[in-house]
């Protein structure tokens, strides 16, 4: 009879301080990436990631601190409201692919069964619809915000989809075998909308503070952008190369869009 291979006791997967980090799963070490999966590169990958709820903590605060006007600015209160919880719903998309990286020891791996060999194609899939289901509510409530109930035809039967819509089919790209962003396709379509209304109202918002100062309107994406850029460098990179330091920068061009909406933010309430 074959001895029988013990799993590791799931408390032993669990760091005891903070800046203990796991060794480099087997199959980074495969790949040559086992040196950018040194505990304080992703140390600071965990630190990017908790930095980003900070980050919407300080923009709900000029939000709030800013309320009256922007309740002028917008319409009424209950569109400032929105606005916050525009905010507030990204925090908690956010918190999705952290406990993700929380279990998987902060390190972005190749698929496999057991932790220590990779890391969890179905956690993954998991994290990535909470992730864009929350992200997309997020953008349905900011174009809400800006727009008001003109835009509640296109929020509500998207809000549809996010919270009824079916778990597949999935994306279909690939690259090295790996899903490049393995979301249903009717919430990937729910996304592309929201993100169509948020880039309006993007424009509309800040659009004619920038050009009234004689900065170019398109600045009023800049959010989006740095968004779209940290999330293209973390899907495209980070997740098919293994390599933890695209994942960093990835999760700082993140953090970097929502500073943007802050900055933008105070320049129309100021």
């Amino acid at each position: 009879m074959q001895p029988t291979l013990m799993r590791p006791h799931p408390a032993a997967l669990i760091a005891t301080w903070p800046w203990q980090k796991l060794p480099a799963k087997r199959s980074l070490t495969a790949l040559g990436q086992a040196a950018s999966a040194r505990p304080w590169i992703l140390t600071l990958v965990q630190a990017g990631h908790w930095l980003c709820l900070p980050t919407l903590t300080l923009v709900a605060w000029i939000v709030f601190s800013a309320s009256d006007e922007l309740a002028l600015r917008l319409g009424s209160r209950w569109q400032v409201f929105t606005l916050l919880l525009s905010l507030a719903l990204t925090g908690m998309a956010v918190v999705c692919p952290v406990l993700m990286h929380a279990r998987e020891g902060w390190q972005l791996a190749p698929a496999a069964e057991r932790p220590e060999e990779g890391n969890d194609p179905l956690l993954r899939i998991h994290a990535y619809r909470f992730l864009f289901s929350g992200l997309t509510a997020a953008q349905l409530c900011f174009g809400l915000a800006v727009f008001g109930s003109r835009s509640a035809a296109l929020v509500l039967p998207t809000a549809l989809v996010v919270l009824l819509g079916p778990g597949r089919p999935l994306l279909p790209w690939r690259q090295g075998g790996t899903l490049l962003l393995p979301l249903p396709v009717p919430l990937a379509v729910a996304f592309l909308l929201s993100g169509l209304l948020q880039a309006a109202a993007l424009l509309r918002l800040f659009g004619p503070a920038l050009a009234a100062t004689g900065l170019p309107p398109l600045l009023a994406l800049s959010p989006m952008l740095g968004s779209a850029l940290g999330g293209g460098i973390e899907g495209g990179l980070a997740e098919t190369r293994f390599n933890q330091w695209w994942h960093l920068l990835a999760v700082l061009l993140l953090n970097g869009g929502v500073v943007l909406e802050g900055a933008l933010l105070q320049r129309i309430t100021n």
